[in-house]
């Protein structure tokens, strides 16, 4: 994962070679914004909601030992570096109480920059896999308690009380299988666990693509319910359900919409006049002792290597990309043959919806009916390893076409918008966020294209304009400077004797007619 960073430093100079440096290397961070001091700060945290902030600890009104406790009490989840002279630094140790997890002392050099801020990215990564874990057991209590009142199951007091926090006001989705083997496909009971794992995920999918996030579960083998919030999105949700699992298995559902729960009596009666209602029971043979093997577990195993793709991608690491589904795919074959089969087809999901949502792969159906068909007669787990193999190669295939195309575009349209822009600010991240790639991937193939780093390009179209105005108009140095995207006329006039050998002024008075 990618996390945010705020530098806050008033020196502009020693800021702009910070931010150079995080841009530089492949740290997991983009920087989001910058401000010169404590105060400025607290209002881009307030917009931005950085992971990290890297602040200098001597700045002029609000110090970063301040700075450090209005962040703790405004934002605890936010993170802090403190950036301090030797002189200081028992000062800057103050700032243990207030949350700070680390220390870099100035001057800093590539290195030691890298080994803190790595050592964050790190506690980043610990952090969010822990609200992971916490979520997903959260989910897992709801989803339980949700079949436990549907079902009858018997319930304390505190389940009963919790129970009504979260059906009370909200709606049941029931949904039904008419019959997983119809006469138009081949599958058979054998296919069972498939087909339940790829209708769990299809509709799952469904569901995030509409951020709806309420519990999903299973009540048997052919019934499964969704709880979702009064609205509009809730009427046409079963119909979108019944077009997606028809197109992409051949299997068709009978879904049925509840009004919102007035009280706990509600769901199971509306689930028991559900299935008075149902299809023949003929229609379930082969399905009724089945277990539920393409539940809860299978929906986060896709999700997890789904995350795992699309960071790989958004990093721009196509060898790493490979080395991971070789990785996957191999490890298939050690399992047992149904095993492998379920991980096999997770591998394909999570395959398919990063490519829907990274490669701009149409959203059409992927065909997963074939491939279930095809995946059931395998007989063992090297088997099913060598078919996520051919899968895997598809993918990369596909990535690598998709990554030509879209290295092509990014820095034509990213050459394009900073001729028209190069008075605002343009940071980097902010390019690299407008086309969807990390920022150390963006920085390689700008240099890559153009044969120029990404702020030295900025700098020589921003000086090339300035020169054109100190030619052609009677401007101050100081408003040329803010016309061609400095705020700073003496860091303006810094950057343009480095390139010049001379002042701003005294280029005019030698070349000016």
């Amino acid at each position: 994962m990618i996390g945010k960073l705020l530098l806050v430093e008033d020196q502009a100079l020693f800021r702009k070679g910070l931010r150079k440096m995080i841009e530089d290397h492949a740290l997991g961070w983009t920087v989001v914004g910058e401000a010169e001091n404590g105060q400025a700060a607290l209002e881009l945290i307030e917009a931005l909601r950085p992971n990290l902030v890297l602040t200098d600890i001597r700045m002029p009104g609000m110090d970063g030992i301040e700075l450090a406790e209005r962040i703790q009490a405004m934002h605890a989840d936010t993170d802090v570096i403190i950036l301090t002279g030797y002189d200081d630094f028992k000062y800057a140790q103050m700032a243990i109480r207030f949350g700070v997890i680390d220390f870099l002392l100035k001057p800093c050099d590539d290195r030691a920059l890298m080994e803190v801020l790595q050592k964050a990215h790190q506690r980043l990564e610990s952090d969010f896999r822990k609200r992971e874990e916490r979520e997903a057991a959260l989910r897992l209590k709801e989803e339980a308690l949700l079949r436990a009142l549907i079902l009858r199951l018997p319930a304390t007091r505190g389940e009963e009380r919790r129970m009504k926090e979260l059906v009370i006001g909200n709606r049941l989705l029931l949904i039904a299988v008419n019959d997983y083997f119809p006469e138009h496909k081949n599958y058979g009971p054998g296919d069972l666990g498939l087909l339940q794992f790829a209708l769990f995920n299809i509709l799952t999918e469904l569901m995030q693509r509409r951020q709806l996030t309420g519990p999903f579960v299973s009540l048997e083998s052919d019934r499964f319910c969704f709880l979702v919030e009064d609205g509009g999105e809730a009427s046409a949700l079963g119909g979108l359900m019944k077009e997606a699992v028809l197109a992409c298995l051949g299997i068709g559902l009978t879904v049925s919409l509840s009004p919102p729960a007035a009280g706990l009596t509600d769901p199971p009666s509306f689930y028991e006049s559900f299935i008075r209602s149902e299809a023949p029971a003929s229609k379930r043979k082969g399905t009724e002792s089945a277990s539920l093997s393409g539940g809860t577990a299978s929906r986060h195993r896709v999700k997890e290597l789904q995350t795992l793709l699309i960071g790989t991608i958004l990093l721009g690491q196509p060898d790493r990309l490979e080395q991971q589904l070789g990785e996957l795919a191999s490890g298939i074959g050690a399992l047992s043959a149904e095993d492998a089969k379920m991980e096999a087809l997770a591998l394909a999901f999570a395959m398919n919806n990063a490519a829907r949502q990274q490669l701009d792969r149409p959203a059409e159906a992927p065909g997963f009916a074939e491939q279930i068909e095809r995946l059931q007669r395998l007989r063992s787990g090297h088997a099913a390893a060598e078919w996520a193999l051919a899968e895997a190669g598809k993918f990369l295939s596909e990535f690598e076409h998709w990554r030509q195309r879209n290295n092509e575009s990014i820095v034509s349209l990213s050459l394009d918008y900073l001729d028209e822009h190069y008075q605002e600010t343009c940071p980097l991240t902010e390019m690299a966020e407008r086309f969807n790639v990390s920022p150390a991937y963006y920085s390689k193939l700008f240099k890559k294209v153009t044969g120029d780093n990404y702020s030295a390009y900025l700098t020589k179209i921003r000086m090339q304009k300035a020169v054109f105005l100190l030619m052609n108009t009677d401007m101050k140095v100081s408003a040329v400077a803010a016309s061609v995207g400095y705020d700073d006329p003496n860091y303006f006039s810094n950057v343009f004797r480095l390139l010049h050998r001379m002042s701003p002024s005294d280029y005019r008075k030698q070349f000016k007619r």
